[in-house]
C-alpha cells in the first residue's frame, strides 16, 4: 500500500511538472494576438491603398512608412537589422578575402 501511495504521488508530480512545462512552452493566445498585425492594406508613399485585385495603384511601389508606420514606430523599425540588411555597415574593406562582399547583410553582397 505504501509503494502504491508513493508511486501515485510520483506520478501526479510528474504529470503536474509536465503540465507546467507545457504551459510554459505553449504561447498564450492573448500574447500571440498582441504580436500579430491586424489585416492591413499596402499603401503608396502618399497614403493611397494598393489593391492588386482591382488594379488600384497596382503599378505603384508600397511605402513601409505609410503601411507599417500607421501602427509601428517607423524610425525604430528603419534602424533594425532586418530593415537595414547591412546597408548601415557597408565598407570597401569589409572582407579582405572576398572584396565583393561589402557588409554582413544582404546589401553589398553581389
Amino acid at each position: 500500500m505504501r509503494r502504491f501511495a508513493v508511486s501515485l504521488l510520483i506520478g501526479m508530480a510528474a504529470i503536474l511538472a509536465l503540465a507546467g512545462l507545457s504551459a510554459l512552452l505553449t504561447p498564450s493566445p492573448v500574447i500571440a494576438k498582441e504580436r500579430a498585425c491586424v489585416p492591413f492594406h499596402l499603401k503608396t508613399e502618399d497614403g493611397r491603398i494598393i489593391n492588386p485585385l482591382t488594379g488600384e495603384n497596382a503599378d505603384q511601389p508600397y511605402s513601409s512608412r505609410q503601411t507599417c508606420g500607421a501602427c509601428h514606430d517607423y524610425d525604430k523599425i528603419t534602424k533594425g537589422y532586418h530593415f537595414q540588411q547591412g546597408w548601415d555597415r557597408i565598407k570597401d574593406d569589409f572582407d579582405k578575402k572576398k572584396p565583393w562582399v561589402l557588409s554582413d547583410g544582404m546589401m553589398g553582397k553581389f
